[in-house]
């Protein structure tokens, strides 16, 4: 079923109970994502190149809500506007993390649980906070566990 709704959807993923995906033709999953329980992911409707690209060998906490549309707030009537989130590979998001539209999160990234995620994080770096900041460059130890 979910090669059908989604733009994407690779091998080997795990959608765990209680996810929520507004708008599935806007989401594409690579292959090895894990999508813990209570997630929402919200495409844009609206604006039509605004998409989520989640890569290959991802891991989202639990309760991670991620948003590709708003509402510009400089207006009354609030009209939509629109970015696409990307989460590159090998990236592991904390529970409880919001990503808003437009962000970019790059290879091999580290964001914290609870973090509120309003601008790109470099590959290979953990961010935490709200709004999310690098705090280190993670360092990968190549092993055979």
């Amino acid at each position: 079923m979910f090669k059908i709704v989604f733009k994407n959807f690779g091998t080997n993923n795990n959608i765990d109970y209680k996810t929520y995906f507004r708008y599935p033709t806007k989401i594409s999953i690579g292959n090895n994502v894990w999508i813990n329980r209570g997630c929402q992911l919200y495409g844009s409707y609206y604006i039509k190149d605004a998409e989520i690209v989640l890569g290959n060998n991802i891991a989202l906490g639990p309760n991670v809500i991620i948003f590709s549309a708003s509402h510009d707030y400089r207006y009354l009537n609030l009209p939509d506007t629109a970015g696409s989130v990307i989460i590159n590979n090998n990236v592991w998001v904390g529970g409880n993390t919001i990503i808003l539209p437009g962000v970019v999160i790059g290879e091999g990234a580290v964001v914290g649980a609870g973090s509120i995620v309003t601008k790109n994080i470099p590959p290979y770096s953990i961010a935490i906070g709200s709004p999310a900041v690098v705090i280190k460059r993670r360092e990968i130890i190549n092993d055979t566990v």
